[in-house]
């Protein structure tokens, strides 16, 4: 199956998009308002326009009204002629826009028009206000006003398209400013953005020319503002990196130190056996070489594991604690019974988060370090409970014990107290306490709490949601 492509676009890029949608968003939005703006004041002026027409029209005619508002014999229609509007008032009407028009009506019946206009049904008796006239493919605004003492009604009215072509007009006027605005916005933006960036480009300079060995803090003050948290977490992990560096420089000592003395003896004990005659002599040399490759190869084991926890993380995992730990009893069994040591299983305990195999780890290492330094004949307990937060497994033993000064001292790498029993190297603790860090738990030694000689060994992890 073909892996689609993905399209990468700058940090500066995909800014500058969004600035560009955001300012085309701004100005559609203000010319939406303009127009409904506009298209609103220009609604009012016209439609002031034409009550102010109506009105001046009752004012020019308001003798003829009365004088003919009594008289209810008149024809169907009068022209100007007939001395309802003065010479110079003829003379005004006369030169009427074609766009606009004025009807006089009595009792249903136009007495009086301008040449322009459509023809238009009498109006509604006493009905005043505007109305939308349809005629010829054309709409009319026309404002009614009733003179209900001589029963006259004046229509003024005008072509709606007039009003939609001044808005265009108006629109168009301001656009034009707008469109020229725009793609000098649009250079502005892309300089500040660049100008802003120019500093995030400085530090990922900074970041980059710097060798593999250069782990030294940035100087957060020499950053803006808004840089220097990134600075700060940049600063955290080059201090965690040099931890781990560190870290593992000493690992690799250590247990380069740790396999030099092993090895010298096992190239020591190689010589003498090839130098020796006796056979019962040698196959005692051979045994004893036979004991140390194991030492050395148990050592190597922990190391490598030792090694394998450092970079490890957790993962989304859980684990039977009752379960791992009845494993890791049956593992240890044939090695307890050879020492005369019995183990014992009791307690429930719920399930928990973390890695099966590093639960198992931990917990074999605690129960072979009891078995180790258990007197024969005695047992150790391996006991699990759990409280609120976390279940717990209790290792306890019969033997001398940690010294309470020593208890932090044995989870260093490769240390051994005074009172240390066997052959071990040191790692069993220490690969037990980055084990339970991995796993977020929490390992402690103690004294027995039913007042025995010997140590508690306490394991904690959180529990797992049910």
């Amino acid at each position: 199956m073909k892996t689609p492509r993905v399209r990468r676009v700058s940090l500066a890029g995909r800014l500058f998009g969004r600035m560009t949608l955001l300012l085309i968003a701004i100005m559609v939005t203000v010319g939406t308002m303009m127009f409904w703006t506009a298209h609103d004041e220009i609604n009012k002026v016209y439609d002031g326009q034409l009550i102010t027409g109506a009105n001046v029209l009752r004012a020019l005619m308001s003798d003829e009204i009365k004088e003919r508002g009594q008289n209810t014999d008149i024809d169907a229609s009068f022209e100007v002629g007939d001395e309802w509007l003065s010479a110079e008032d003829r003379k005004a009407f006369d030169a009427y826009a074609d766009w606009r028009m004025f009807r006089i009506w009595k009792k249903g019946r136009l007495v009086l028009g301008s040449d322009t206009g459509p023809k238009l049904p009498p109006p509604p008796s006493g009905q005043k206000g505007f109305q939308i006239e349809h005629v010829a493919g054309k709409s009319w605004r026309v404002f009614n006003l009733p003179v209900r003492e001589a029963d006259v009604m004046i229509q003024v009215g005008e072509r709606t398209s007039i009003r939609a072509v001044l808005v265009r007009r108006i629109l168009v006027e301001l656009a034009i400013p707008l469109l020229l605005v725009l793609p000098a916005s649009l250079a502005l933006i892309w300089l500040a953005l660049n100008g802003g960036l120019r500093a995030l480009r400085a530090l990922v300079a900074a970041i980059g020319g710097r060798s593999s060995r250069d782990l030294s803090p940035l100087d957060i003050d020499a950053w803006p503002l808004d840089l220097q948290p990134l600075a700060g977490s940049v600063n955290d992990l080059l201090f965690r990196l040099q931890r781990s560096y560190e870290h593992e420089r000493q690992f690799i000592d250590s247990a380069a130190h740790q396999l030099r003395t092993p090895l010298a003896a096992l190239n020591l004990q190689a010589q003498l056996i090839s130098q020796e005659d006796d056979p019962i002599e040698r196959a005692a040399q051979a045994r004893q070489l036979r004991e140390g490759v194991a030492r050395a190869s148990e050592l190597t084991e922990q190391l490598l594991t030792l090694a394998r926890l450092g970079p490890q993380i957790g993962r989304d995992l859980v684990a039977d604690l009752r379960a791992e730990a009845a494993t890791v009893l049956a593992e240890i069994a044939v090695v307890a019974a050879a020492k005369n040591v019995a183990l014992a299983l009791e307690g429930e305990a719920p399930i928990v988060k973390g890695d099966p195999a590093l639960v198992r780890l931990i917990l074999a290492n605690l129960v072979e370090n009891a078995v180790n330094h258990a007197p024969p004949g005695t047992e150790v307990q391996v006991l699990l409970s759990a409280d609120r937060r976390m279940g717990w497994v209790s290792v306890a033993d019969q033997g001398p014990g940690i010294a309470p000064t020593e208890r932090d001292r044995v989870f260093q790498r490769f240390y051994r107290g005074p009172d240390a029993r066997g052959s071990g190297s040191g790692l069993g603790l220490a690969i037990v306490e980055e084990a339970a860090r991995v796993l977020g738990g929490l390992v402690t030694l103690d004294d027995r709490d039913d007042g025995e000689a010997g140590l508690e060994a306490r394991l904690g992890l959180f529990k797992a949601a049910p």
